[in-house]
């Protein structure tokens, strides 16, 4: 159901409207209507128009009513022409009440509509607030009304959102425009208004304020620049406002619960008809006894109607009240406990807060409604044995067996009304106690007889316990209980606690027996309860038969406090076996309840209630019983409480369990059951506890209500409470608490973590076992404050200082303090940080300062890119250079091109004349090369003479058969022979001489061809074919089978018809031998004369003719036969016949591509990429690859694809030349198949550190280590293997890598393993030499797997190096099987299974047989990280970065992604990813968006959750946890003010309420919200709280004070506000006050009564003086007496304060023996390293003393040679260069024993012990000395600090100074350089402009030859065009001499510029134009840009000046600093 709303109506048309300006007002006035004004018109007769308000005509009168009478008539404004002022104008309505306002339309009448003005609202009249604002333009906007405009149709984001538009202020239309505002549709709440919308929208008075007509543009100008008074009256007046309609729609206020509003004619309002039993004026408030729920008001979606109370018929009225509504305590009229409704006025003595119970004294009998007319009856209470006379009033406060009207009664009385004496008391209605106790006795009459007391009870009366027991209980068979006390002492008593009820249904889990598993039931409410269900159908998939609900943390950990209590639950569905139901565990124990069970019935509930006594369980898995200090020590520390679920054998059952309660005892408690089996022990001091169960350091600290704790900084022992001690934690002084059974730290402060908080948390470094709280400082990478601090961890270099270990990317330095190459920004200077550099990755980084570093300036890009962004390829390149990158050199032929630029994306270089191909590097067809000229000339092949018109390189042309010369032009005559008849006869075969042939089938003189060609004549019908034999030249007609006829000799041919070689003159018969023996026997066939061979030429026919070869002497020269296009030339190689081929072509003839070519004949390079090529089609030496002719297919690797084999397949990655084939395939743990290589890797090295100076042998198993016999030898470490095989005791041995070799190694791929080897043995072989060299362990835990790597056996006494690849590539590394023998070769896939977590490496240490000694040294392994590239840190390849699915990062996908976590991976997965276990998303109820990967923890929990998985909510909030943000309400309890809130936690109570659960003592109820009986005070005030009554325990009956003013009820005799005093006459005796009017005191007093009144009736004031110094010196006796006497004096306090005092001492006295122990056993130490030392220095000076000794000989050997050589003697000058070899020798010989290394060494010895010498006198010197010294070294210290950082500071002070200055002169650098940037593109394009202008007249040139060419040919005058082409030739010689082509290019370019500068300045000119009104500025503005840009050029060469100067001061201060800097330290 919805709200009510009334119509919307307009409520214009009902509003007083007014106005301050109507045109007329003043008198007659013309007007003019814009839309009639033709501009540039001359003004004749316009049709203008009167106005005057006192005209009797009516359509002359424009009053502001018109606006609003709905009728076709206007209101108008005056014009302008009556003044400017008329802009100003305002309209204002009143709609005479408030109303809800929804929209407002304005229409125009034969005006625009207004420019500027504003829409206003106001509730008074008096202050308005805008709603929408409107302008002419957007700009003015923000210029006028200072708000930002809302473009296109106006639009809200808020629901009071006030908006600026130009929408409705345009000019057109000019006349019946509309404006349309809209104040409710279209913004947020529209459809469900909310109150800020409802606000805004209300309004009574609405206003127009216009202030700006709308006019013409060219009218604005003249306004704006013109006298008024200059101005043709004819343009300002047709100027004005005028509104045809204001409409106004809106409705009556009525909070949405009234439909109509109709208007009251006495009031002229409208008044709201409410329903929804709502009343008031607007329906804003519940009509009286409606008041169940809050009023609300109704909405579009909701009605909100107001709902009666339930007072059950006792009253009519009521109010409504939140914290009823809170705590679900109002019942409705439905029987539900929702609302706050509260009755007042109940009758029929009924009270509450629906009437429901009975006012004090009456009751309502059970089974009585409380809706019955008469339902309360007086209570009748004895008021002898009652405790007060109000009874039971109903059945919801009735306790235990007590029922409504039954009365309280006192101690020993009994009965419904109190009115008979209980068991053990007699004499009704004093009713005295028996003489034996009821609960300690056995005796069947307490009464009669002697007293028989029960086991554990003594007293004459069997009431007190025996010590060392407690609580005395008559159903106890003993009496009493034994004190637990945890064993420390044996008295307690029992308390006089209450029991309070813990429930909290929320955390239940069901589970097995051990806890391994967990399942997650069904919750949902049922009767007002959190139930939980679970199927046995689903639980039975996880959980085995048996299974039980485990209960959350609340039921668990300290519970003694529950002894006697009940554990209470409620379960359903039928259970037949006899079994424990509940479990509880702790300690070391477990224990269940006893075997009897619950039997039920499907769908029977059941509760279970079980007594938390130790008889009530027994030992898990026997009968056996618990003992009560078993029990107590299990309650001591609850772990688990397990409810057995399974009540069936019955799959498709559904176990539930609801109303889980447990009984514990606390001081806040105000229940009404006394825990009396709860003990209160007497502690010894330092234990606290009911139970002594907590132990403290001292009396003034706060017992941890950790049953098992200790004093802080201390555990209890193996969590030991019965007679468990304290030990000291092992946290360096930065944790409270420790683990109680490993001793590990819990929750580390000061920055600390690890198992004894002994390391710094990453980001922070130091060294935390100082003890201090500041131990572990923050990082500051390079600054501390979190922005400017980039690496997440650090450490301290005692020479470095502070070193970040993880830099980002993009920061080096020391301390991240600098910008990487390629990288920007100024990480020192708060805030700032370091930016990739935007070049579009075109840097090029092997070039430091290829971008700058603070301003990101691109400087120095990639070769063949440029641009100020590097965005472009440069000149002489092409490509592109933002996607592809892959700009690259034009190579523009030398010859064939005007220079080496090309096109920039297609690479075409800019051809000469005829020219052709993208590097201008072939001629057109028909045109050829000619060298002399530089360019491309015709061919000139004649069409006649040639056989095409193509020529070859040196422009000779193919002629045909006939013609010669170089263009084929001359014709050959030959002359033509006589055609010899006879060589054409043919035989005749009469049809008479034909037979059979038997070969082939066929007559004689014919035969069978293997096929039949056509132009062999007729055929026979058999395929037969005739020979056709010459009947001169052959034997006979027959030929064989292939037409071959048998010829004469001499004669040749297939039918023998001409004369062979050698022969000539063929005739009948045959042919006459030539005589041509020199000539080979070459002569003419016809007439015999000897001639030359075929194509030979010379005088003896011994040279090939041109383009022949091959001579011989008989059949001479074979043509060529180059091909036309492959050959440089014609002419081949005279012996081989092999033609000289062009680059791209290969062959013999030339005739196909060459390899690395392809497309014959336009054979064009492959461009295969070689690293991705097929070896075997690669010539190595030339680096080409062959492809396919056809397609240009390189033959590519395995994983290789694309063309030119350049890319990876998909699934591969890393195209590398070194992998066989090609890529890698993509590993990523089985997740996906996608990825590629990493970028951004640079390959690093793992080390050893400086203090891993050994380390350990292992054996082959790793089960035996040792470092015996291993020592560090510089720089190597020596193993003595002799000493290390006792050890170990097999072989062979291998050395262990330390830690940082170990772990995560994914980024080792592709790297190396390297180390270097040496050793020394008997024999260089042995069978240790077949062990694997290498053998590493790793991979997941499920998926371990061992790797090995044989390797070359080294040489004895010789250093090996081994560099081992980290990948699979060369089938090296084999897998280890568990019989030590190699099994099958390593895969990709198994090498990254390995390094996803290396377990060990092992490098072996015994190669030969019977070793003496191994050595390693130089080990390192390479890994990538992040970083720059450099000559140390090359790039790293190999590694992949997989596109991990959802869920999954790494470069791997090895890890889980934040909001992801691992499962537990399979023992056996199929894939690698199964391995590892899947990433699902966190479990964290939608409260966490990040978990821990590997547990699962949530982390982070919003929403007021807490939890592992955020499934509960947080201490003081309560709430289901179902997923929303607001599932957790914080506690009121009962307010939420601080004052007001005592309870620190609450819990979920029914669907919406709480149950406040840690009142303190004195609160009591749902909510603490009153004060527990015996305390005083109003807790749901602010500020109140309840206060303790402390009654006098003696003076003061046993009921509580009063409630609201705290007094007691005092016995007889007592009197006073606690009564603690006695009444007059009365004294105190004991307990008592005692009467004193008796027979003996009551004469005495009676008489001194008479007495005082004799002396009050005496005058003192005469002349007897007072005894007044007698009296003060009584007084002065009295109170000394009074001292001496006071407790603080009294002796037993003194004793026990010398107790302490000396208790005190002897802990003392303990802690300074421990601590002398302590500095003697240090101080033996350091004698014992003093006593090291000093023998290493002296044998340290022995060796120097050796060593100075061996100098003084050379140097005694030096001066010798000195003498010898200065002696002149002959033969000593021949031996100097031998002296001089001798003297080199022997200095080499003193460089070698590096006397500087042993003098450094030498140094720090000395060092060192000076440093242990003053170590041991600091230790066992003068203590005043020491600190004398000590004080005076930290003074000098610190004043040499200040002083240092004081400079510091100057230094950076000025730094920051010149940076400042840098900066700003950068930026102007900047401006001035962009600007230069843009005129220089402009001309640059003009100079293309001219260039293309050239390229056409160039062509054109061309198409002119090539026409005379053409002309030349067809009129053959070859001489003519010889001439012509001469002439061309020398005119393009002058032109290039003349350097023509260059000066028309420039001038050219010069007019560009000249054109682009006119341009520019008539663009500024235009805009000049548009933006002033004085045209004479505009012509100026050139003046002025000129000046502005000279003067730029000159402040940019400044700035640029400037700013080297600065940055070099920088510098140079920085470097000083740096240098400094140490001295800091």
């Amino acid at each position: 159901m919805t709200g009510l709303f009334p119509a919307v109506l307009n409520l214009a048309t009902n509003a007083l409207i007014t106005t301050n300006a109507t045109c007329g007002e003043k008198g007659r006035e013309m007007y003019c209507k814009l839309v009639e004004h033709v501009p540039g018109q001359p003004a004749r007769n316009p049709q203008c128009r009167i106005c005057d308000q006192r005209s009797r005509v009516p359509h002359q009168r424009h009053p502001i009513t018109n606006a609003i009478d709905g009728k076709n008539t206007w209101w108008q404004s005056p014009s302008i022409q009556n003044g400017i002022e008329y802009h100003y104008v305002t309209i204002t309505l009143d709609l005479q009440q408030i109303f809800q306002i929804a929209y407002v339309i304005v229409k125009a009448a034969n005006s625009p509509r207004p420019g500027n003005w504003i829409l206003e609202r106001s509730l008074d009249g008096v202050d308005y607030q805008p709603w929408q604002y409107y302008a002419i333009t957007d700009s003015e906007c923000l210029t006028r009304y200072n708000i930002h405009p809302r473009p296109g149709t106006p639009s809200y984001i808020k629901d009071d959102e006030v908006i600026c538009t130009s929408y409705y202020s345009k000019i057109h239309p000019l006349e019946n425009g509309e404006i349309h505002t809209s104040l409710i549709n279209g913004r947020p709440s529209a459809d469900d208004p909310s109150r800020v919308l409802l606000e805004f929208t209300s309004a009574r008075f609405i206003r127009l304020r216009f202030q700006r007509i709308r006019t013409l543009n060219a009218d604005l100008m003249m306004f704006a620049h013109k006298d008024p008074n200059e101005i043709d009256p004819i343009v300002t007046r047709r100027y004005y406002y005028s509104i045809k309609d204001i409409s106004v729609g809106g409705m009556c206020i009525c909070s949405g619960h009234a439909k109509a509003c109709p208007l009251d004619p006495a009031t002229n309002k409208s008044v709201c008809q409410c329903e929804h039993n709502t009343c008031g004026e607007t329906c804003d408030q519940c009509c009286p006894g409606f008041n169940q729920k809050p009023w609300h008001a109704g909405t579009f979606l909701l009605k909100h109607e107001c709902e009666p109370c339930n007072c059950h018929g006792k009253t009519e009225d009521c109010y409504y009240d939140q914290d009823v509504a809170d705590r679900n305590q109002s019942l409705n009229v439905h029987g539900e406990y929702i609302g706050g409704g509260v009755c007042v006025n109940c009758t029929s003595h009924t009270g509450g807060i629906n009437c429901e119970t009975c006012v004090d004294g009456y009751f309502r009998p059970k089974g009585v409604l409380p809706d019955s007319p008469d339902p309360c009856q007086p209570c009748s209470c004895d008021p002898h044995g009652s405790l007060h006379d109000t009874c039971v009033k109903d059945e919801k406060h009735a306790e235990g067996d007590m029922l409504p009207g039954f009365c309280h009664c006192k101690t020993g009385y009994a009965g419904e009304s109190c009115n008979r004496c209980a068991l053990g008391y007699i004499g009704y209605p004093e009713c005295l106690p028996c003489n034996c106790s009821v609960k300690g006795s056995v005796n069947a009459d307490p009464c009669i007889g002697p007293c028989i007391c029960k086991e554990h009870v003594e007293g004459e009366n069997c009431d007190r316990c025996k010590p060392g027991f407690f609580n005395l209980q008559q159903n106890n068979p003993k009496g009493c209980e034994e004190c637990f006390c945890s064993g420390k002492t044996n008295i307690c008593t029992h308390s006089h606690l209450t029991y309070r009820n813990i429930e909290d249904m929320n955390g239940w889990y069901l589970t097995d027996l051990l806890g391994l598993i967990r399942v997650t039931p069904k919750q949902r409410r049922f009767d007002g309860h959190q139930q939980f269900s679970i199927s046995n159908v689903a639980a039975r998939k996880v959980l085995p038969q048996t299974y039980y609900w485990s209960a959350p943390s609340s039921y668990l950990g300290n519970k003694v406090t529950a002894a006697g209590g009940h554990l209470k639950f409620t379960v359903s569905y039928d259970f037949t076996e006899e079994e424990e139901t509940v479990q509880l565990m702790g300690g070391d124990l477990r224990i269940r309840t006893l075997k009897g069970g619950i039997h039920l019935q499907p769908s029977e509930e059941h509760t279970e209630e079980i007594l938390l006594k130790p008889e009530a369980f027994s030992v898990h898995g026997t009968d056996v019983p618990v003992s009560r200090r078993e029990f107590m020590t299990i309650l001591a520390d609850v772990k688990r409480i397990l409810i057995r679920a399974t009540y069936s054998n019955g799959m498709n059952a559904i176990y539930r369990l609801r109303s889980v309660t447990i009984e514990a005892a606390d001081q806040s408690s105000a229940g009404r059951k006394l825990a009396s089996a709860v003990e209160l022990c007497d502690c010894p001091p330092g234990y606290a506890g009911t139970s002594c169960e907590v132990i403290k350091a001292s009396s003034n600290l706060t017992p941890v209500s950790k049953a098992k704790s200790c004093w802080p900084q201390h555990r209890r022992v193996n969590g030991t409470i019965f007679g468990g001690v304290c030990a000291p934690c092992t946290c360096f002084g930065h944790a409270e608490l420790c683990d109680d059974i490993t001793g590990e730290c819990l929750d580390c402060k000061h920055n600390t973590g690890g198992s004894y908080c002994d390391r710094c948390l990453p980001g922070f470094y130091g060294d935390p076992t100082k003890g201090t709280a500041e131990d572990c400082q923050l990082c500051a990478c390079p600054l501390s404050m979190p922005s400017n601090n980039f690496s997440p961890t650090c450490h301290f270099d005692r020479s470095r200082g502070l070193i970040c270990n993880e830099c980002p990317a993009g920061y080096v330095g020391p301390r991240c303090e600098r910008c990487a190459e390629g990288y920007f920004g100024q990480p020192l200077i708060p805030g700032g940080s370091c930016q990739p550099c935007q070049c579009n990755d075109n840097l090029d980084f092997s070039v430091p300062g290829s971008c700058d570093s603070l301003s990101g300036a691109c400087l120095i890009c990639k070769p063949g890119t440029t641009g100020q962004y590097c965005e472009r390829c440069a000149e002489g390149y092409f490509g592109d250079a933002l996607d592809a990158r892959n700009c690259q050199p034009c190579r523009c032929h030398i010859n064939g091109s005007f220079s080496e630029i090309c096109d920039s994306r297609t690479g075409q270089c800019e051809c000469k004349a005829n020219v052709i191909g993208r590097r201008c590097d072939t001629c057109k067809p028909s045109y050829f090369w000619a060298p002399e000229k530089l360019f491309c000339i015709p061919c000139g092949c004649s069409a006649l003479g040639s056989m095409s018109l193509q020529c070859d390189v040196s422009g000779r042309c193919i002629c045909k058969s006939g013609f010669m010369g170089r263009h084929c032009e001359i014709s050959r005559q030959v002359p033509k022979l006589k055609e010899n008849a006879r060589s054409s006869q043919q035989i005749r075969v009469p049809p008479r001489r034909w037979g059979i042939s038997s070969a082939s089938g066929c007559p004689r003189g014919a035969y069978r061809p293997a096929t039949l060609p056509e132009t062999f004549g007729l055929q026979s019908s058999r395929g037969c074919v005739p020979c056709n034999c010459n009947s001169f030249g052959s034997k006979s007609f027959d030929c064989n089978g292939d037409g071959q006829c048998y010829c004469q000799p001499g004669v040749t041919g297939k039918k023998c018809d001409r004369c062979a070689h050698g022969f000539y003159n063929f005739e009948e018969g045959g042919c006459t031998p030539c005589e041509c023996s020199r000539f080979g026997n070459n002569c003419d066939p016809v007439s015999g004369r000897c001639i030359c061979p075929p194509n030979t030429v010379g005088e003896m026919c011994d040279k090939c003719a041109p383009n022949y070869w091959g001579h011989d002497i008989v059949s001479g020269c074979k043509p060529c036969e180059c091909s036309l296009i492959g050959a440089l030339s014609s002419q081949c190689d005279l012996n081989t016949g092999c033609c000289f081929c062009r680059p791209e072509f290969s062959g013999d003839k030339c005739t196909e591509c060459r390899l690395g070519y392809w497309n014959y004949p336009r054979c064009a390079a492959c461009q295969c990429f070689l690293t991705g090529t097929d070896p075997q089609s690669c010539d190595t030496e030339s680096g080409k690859c062959s492809c396919v002719d056809h397609t240009g297919q390189c033959s590519c690797k395995v994983n290789v694809e694309g063309v030119h084999c350049d890319r990876c397949k998909s699934g591969t990655f890393g195209l590398s030349a070194r992998n066989p084939l090609g890529c890698s395939s993509c590993y990523c743990f089985g997740l996906t198949t996608q990825c590629s290589e990493a970028r951004g890797l640079i390959r690093m090295w793992v080390t050893l550190k400086p203090e891993q100076i050994i380390l350990p042998l292992v054996d082959e198993k790793l089960q035996r280590s040792t470092l015996s016999g291993i020592a560090f030898q510089p720089p190597e470490i020596v193993a003595d293997i002799e000493q290390v095989i006792q050890d170990l005791r097999s072989e062979p041995v291998y050395w262990r890598l330390p830690e940082q070799f170990e772990g995560k190694k994914l980024t080792a791929y592709g790297g190396k393993l390297k180390y270097a080897i040496y050793f020394e043995a008997r024999e260089e072989t042995g069978f240790t030499t077949y062990y694997p060299q290498v053998i590493i362990r790793g991979g997941p835990s499920t998926h371990t797997r061992i790797i090995v790597r044989h390797m070359a056996a080294p040489l004895i006494g010789q250093l090996t190096r081994h560099e081992i690849e980290m990948t699979e590539a060369d089938f090296t590394w084999k897998h280890y099987g568990d019989d030590s023998r190699p099994s099958r070769t390593v895969s990709r896939e198994d090498f990254l299974n390995v390094l996803y977590d290396i377990h060990y490496i092992l490098i072996k240490a015994t190669h030969g047989n019977i070793m003496r000694q191994s050595r390693i040294s130089e080990i390192s392994m390479e890994v990538a990280e992040s970083g720059t590239v450099s000559r140390m840190n090359p790039q790293a390849y190999l590694i992949e970065k997989c596109d991990c699915p959802l869920g999954y990062s790494g470069l791997s996908c090895e890890s889980c992604s934040p909001g992801f976590y691992r499962l537990p991976s399979l023992p056996a997965g199929r894939t690698p990813a199964q391995s590892l276990g899947a990433c699902v998303v966190c479990q964290c109820h939608g409260h966490s968006t990040v978990c821990d990967s590997e547990t699962s923890i949530c982390q982070n929990c919003q929403h007021n959750t807490a939890g592992h998985h955020c499934e509960r909510c947080a201490l003081g909030f309560y709430g289901i946890v179902q997923g929303s943000p607001g599932d957790c309400q914080p506690c009121a309890c009962p307010l939420s003010i601080s004052s007001n809130n005592f309870s620190p936690s609450c819990v979920a109570e029914g669907p919406s309420d709480y149950r406040c659960t840690a009142c303190p003592p004195g609160y009591e109820g749902q909510y603490c919200e009153r004060c527990s009986s015996g305390y005083v005070g109003n807790p749901q005030t602010p500020g109140g709280s309840c206060q303790e009554c402390e009654c006098d325990q003696y003076g003061s009956l046993p009921v509580p004070c009063d409630p609201v003013t705290g007094r007691c009820t005092c016995k007889p005799g007592f009197t006073g506000w606690k009564c603690a005093g006695c009444e007059h006459r009365h004294a105190r005796d004991g307990m008592k006050c005692i009467s004193c009017d008796d027979e003996c005191t009551g004469l005495l007093l009676r008489d001194l009564d008479q007495l005082n009144q004799m002396i009050l009736s005496v005058n003192l004031s005469g002349p007897l003086p007072a005894p007044y110094k007698m009296l003060t010196g009584f007084e002065n006796m009295t109170q000394e007496l009074k001292h001496l006497l006071s407790p603080q004096r009294a002796p037993e306090r003194l004793l026990k304060l010398a107790q302490e005092n000396l208790d005190t001492l002897v802990t003392e006295m303990d802690e300074l023996l421990t601590r002398a122990t302590k500095v003697t056993a240090d101080g033996e130490q350091t004698r014992q390293d003093a006593e090291r030392t000093n023998d290493r220095a002296k044998s340290l000076g022995q060796f120097v003393k050796g060593i100075l000794q061996a100098a003084e000989a050379a140097k005694e050997d030096a001066i010798k040679l000195n003498e010898t050589l200065r002696t002149q003697d002959e033969t000593l000058e021949k031996s100097l260069p031998e002296l001089q070899s001798e003297a080199d020798r022997m200095i080499a010989e003193l460089r070698s024993r590096e006397l500087n290394m042993q003098e450094r060494i030498a140094q720090d010895e000395l060092k060192n012990a000076e440093d242990l010498l003053d170590k041991v006198k600091k230790l066992f010197g003068e203590p005043s000395e020491k600190n004398e010294d000590l004080k005076n070294e930290v003074q000098d210290k610190l004043a040499n600090y200040n002083t240092k950082v004081d400079d510091a500071r100057d230094l950076l002070r000025e730094a920051m100074s010149k940076i400042r200055e840098t900066d700003h002169l950068s930026t102007v650098n900047q401006k001035n350089m962009t600007m230069v940037e843009k005129k220089k593109k402009a001309v640059e394009d003009g100079r293309q402009d001219v260039e293309k202008s050239l390229q056409e007249g160039k062509d054109i040139l061309n198409e002119a030859n090539k026409l005379v060419n053409e002309i030349s040919l067809d009129v053959e005058i070859q001489p003519m065009s010889d001439q012509l082409k001469d002439k061309i030739d020398d005119l393009s010689q002058e032109i290039h001499d003349r350097m023509l082509p260059e000066k028309v290019l420039q001038a050219e370019n010069h007019a560009a510029q000249l054109n682009e500068s006119s341009a520019i300045l008539d663009g500024i000119l235009a805009e000049a134009k548009n933006l002033s009104f004085n045209a004479t500025l505009a012509f100026n503005a050139y003046t002025n840009i000129k000046d502005y840009t000279d003067e730029a050029e000159k402040v940019a060469k400044e700035a640029k000046a400037l700013a080297n100067e600065a940055m070099q001061l920088i510098f140079n201060k920085y470097f000083a600093h740096i240098q400094r800097t140490p001295h800091l330290n």
